[in-house]
């Protein structure tokens, strides 16, 4: 139904393009309506590409040139290789793309001829939902394969133009590292070469809370700013006619696109500038919104799935709520004076952010109201900061001590920038956490913002405008008004254990957390999958936490999570555990962020009768020492529908509960201890009687599980099984009328898939 909604808002959108191409007679909308419906069906044909096979399987051989290098957050090197590859069975795979995670001590550079040999491995699919998709970012980059190899060695250096520009772009990174500091050399090279690696992770937190994440990276603004510059320089300084500048600054823009290297947002300001000096070659004007659609008809053109991607979504809104701006202005009464020129800065950075909040909520889940008044300030010295690191960057490479000098004014910048940025994220409001909004309220959103902007002064404009945000409205708070369905995520993190309980009446709950061995406390899954999952619920504190017993594949990612967001309660099993260590760390982090503790046993429930304990029983002690024995049993209960939690509890536990006739009937089981043989025996099945059973465990973990044993007893009961190590999270709807169903993230196609299945069944 929801993809049927998308569909005619969609259309009607396409619809009210046309309408001012042929009533309006404003012809340069053709251009808009032309590239969205070409991205959207090109893209839906490129979306094969993620689903097809790839060109080679299994081990393989072959030898490539180094391209581009990197390093990963696990500090290994990471290479983009152009070659040749050919499997055991002599199929052959020519000039492939290929991304290499490189695990050695040897390191390579760029021009470097190696030699490789591994197993292919296949791009990673998204494991939760908001999650990042590797394999739609590597597609959309260009990659053929990713691989892991087992050797890897250098087998000679090239020598090439492309390869000539890398050497350079290294070099430049070299010379701002020997004049800036560290922070604001990471900064610099972002500006100037692309490379964001080097950037603190603390300051690119405060550089997104502060909405002027646009400065690092090489944005469209850069390439502007370096087109005025150049524009400048041969127009005033050398003397030369406008027709010669053009032809210069569209060479020069060029030149640096090739330099730093193409992203959907340097790609969208070159082809702009280039129209425009076009134009000037040729004595014609440009249209602003036509320049716009040009640019995003070369990008798809090249790259369908762009229309997908952060980078061309964010740049293209925000570029058109400037022009947007631009016209509004045009069409008032001009005036002079400092406050005319604040009221213009501030209308052009209100019309950017209205243009690109729903995107940057879709994909961030947070949007920075700070940022309005950050650009005030930032916008205007983002040209002087451009102009002052070229300049020191050149001098710098030519004689360091005066490239030092020279770099004080891109120091100073760099420090007003990040004292306002400390200024207004400590404002109430300045960054707020949303969620993901549908695509379903964005579309609406943007019918809103068209509709206002068309028709707000019209005689039917407030009509329309107030209908349309009762709609928005509704469409943000539609579960919670209409549906009123909860859900239940079993989450991938690998060899462990995690759910996110989330009602319509927004209400968050969380059992166990997963814990992944050799990562340390704060770089593990409670940071990389649970907190972001919660972003994208929008979620801000949390209601309860169940910690089903004090094992590391169950606790640990949990203790992170509630040492990063408020937590009302904790409750733990009411087991005598042994393990000092563990229960000490749990009493340390509790503490330190002030949550109630409690313990819970058999017949304990919620005041709702919600949530039951079934396990452990008071006064039980199994003495063979281990501590899975004292997992706490859960059950959750909505509309009619039970969901049974057993954390790690094996064979014994389960005679127990069943011996006692307790009543552990659910419709849908978390299989315990991550599908162990010792686990799931027949007695403890028949008595939960299972429609749905879910195993969470890791991918080739070094346990077997599940094994084979415990799915072969599952399966007399019931032959739907999720595991999260095949399928990724595994995503449980609750209907307030007992009704149920499970979705996979798999399982899960993209948008313009789903779109393109609803169109052939309409």
């Amino acid at each position: 139904m929801s993809e049927m909604i998308c569909l005619v808002s969609f259309t009607f959108i396409l619809i009210k393009i046309l309408q001012c191409v042929t009533t309006e007679k404003e012809p340069r909308y053709f251009l808009f309506l032309l590239f969205a419906l070409l991205g959207f069906l090109l893209a839906g044909r490129s979306g094969a590409a993620l689903e097809g096979e790839m060109v080679l399987q299994g081990d393989v051989t072959g030898k490539g040139i180094v391209r581009e290098i990197g390093e990963t957050s696990g500090g290994n090197q990471k290479l983009t290789l152009r070659g040749d590859l050919e499997n055991g069975l002599g199929e052959k795979a020519a000039n492939q793309k290929i991304y290499v995670i490189w695990t050695g001590k040897e390191r390579f550079a760029v021009g470097d001829v190696v030699a490789l040999q591994g197993e292919l491995t296949p791009f990673y699919r998204q494991k939760y939902p908001g999650g990042y998709d590797e394999r739609l970012y590597l597609t959309t980059r260009g990659f053929d394969c990713k691989i892991y190899p087992d050797e890897l060695q250098k087998a000679g250096e090239v020598l090439s133009p492309t390869l000539i520009l890398a050497k350079a772009r290294g070099k430049l990174q070299e010379t701002l590292d020997g004049i800036l500091p560290a922070e604001e050399s990471g900064i610099m090279k972002a500006m100037l070469t692309g490379e964001r690696e080097d950037i603190p992770p603390e300051l690119r937190e405060l550089y997104t809370k502060a909405g002027i994440t646009h400065i690092l990276c090489i944005s469209g603004l850069h390439m502007s700013m370096l087109a005025l510059y150049v524009s400048f320089f041969v127009g005033k300084l050398l003397k030369r006619s406008r027709r010669t500048g053009a032809a210069v600054t569209m060479a020069a823009a060029l030149g640096f696109l090739a330099f730093a290297g193409a992203t959907p947002s340097s790609v969208r300001a070159v082809t702009m500038i280039c129209v425009v000096m076009l134009g000037r070659l040729l004595y014609r004007t440009h249209d602003r919104l036509n320049n716009i659609a040009v640019a995003a008809l070369g990008l798809l053109l090249v790259q369908p799935l762009y229309l997908w991607h952060i980078g061309f979504q964010l740049s293209f809104l925000t570029v058109t709520g400037l022009c947007v701006a631009a016209e509004q202005r045009e069409k008032e009464k001009q005036g002079k004076g400092i406050l005319v020129k604040g009221k213009d800065a501030l209308l052009f950075s209100l019309y950017a952010s209205l243009f690109s909040f729903p995107v940057v909520a879709y994909h961030f889940y947070w949007i920075s109201f700070a940022g309005i008044l950050a650009n005030l300030v930032v916008l205007p010295l983002s040209g002087f900061l451009l102009g002052f690191g070229i300049i020191s960057a050149l001098l710098g490479l030519l004689f360091q001590p005066a490239g030092v000098f020279a770099a004080g004014s891109v120091y100073a910048v760099l420090r007003i920038f990040k004292a306002i940025c400390l200024l207004l994220t400590k404002l109430p409001f300045a960054y707020v956490l949303v969620g993901r909004p549908s695509l379903f309220v964005i579309l609406l959103y943007y019918l809103l913002l068209l509709w206002i902007l068309t028709q707000g002064r019209k005689r039917y404009g407030y009509i329309g405008a107030a209908v349309l945000c009762a709609l928005l409205w509704c469409g943000i708070f539609e579960n919670q008004l209409f549906r009123k369905e909860n859900t239940v995520a079993f989450l991938d993190v690998g060899q462990g254990d995690a759910a996110v309980v989330s009602t319509y009446d927004k209400k968050t709950y969380l059992i166990d957390g997963g814990g992944v061995y050799g990562k340390e406390f704060g770089e593990n899954v409670g940071v990389t999958v649970i907190l972001p999952y919660l972003e994208y619920l929008g979620v801000e504190e949390l209601d309860g936490v169940f910690l089903s017993h004090p094992d590391r594949d169950h606790m640990l990612g949990l203790l992170e999570v509630i040492d990063q967001i408020p937590a009302k309660a904790l409750f733990f099993s009411d087991y005598p555990f042994v393990c000092t260590e563990k229960l000490n760390f749990i009493k340390e982090i509790v503490e330190k962020n002030h949550i109630p503790l409690y313990t819970v046993k058999e017949g304990d429930k919620s005041s709702d009768g919600v949530w039951e304990c079934l396990y452990p029983m008071e006064g039980v002690v199994i003495g063979d020492g281990d501590e899975n024995h004292g997992s706490m049993v859960l059950r959750y209960a909505y509309g009619g529908t039970k969901v049974l939690f057993t954390g790690d509890i094996d064979g014994w536990d389960e005679w127990l509960l069943t011996e006692d006739g307790i009543d552990v009937a659910a419709d849908v089981l978390k299989v315990s201890h991550h599908g162990s043989g010792y686990s799931s025996q027949d007695y403890f099945l028949k008595a939960v009687r299972p429609t749905a059973a879910v195993i969470s465990c890791g991918r080739n973990n070094l346990y077997g599980h599940p094994h084979k044993q415990a799915l072969e007893r599952i399966q007399t009961v019931t032959e739907e099984i999720y595991r999260t190590d095949e399928a990724g999270s595994v995503l449980l709807r609750l209907s307030p009328c007992g009704t149920w169903h499970i979705e996979t993230v798999a399982e899960r196609k993209p948008f313009y898939e789903r779109i393109k299945e609803t169109m052939e069944k309409s």
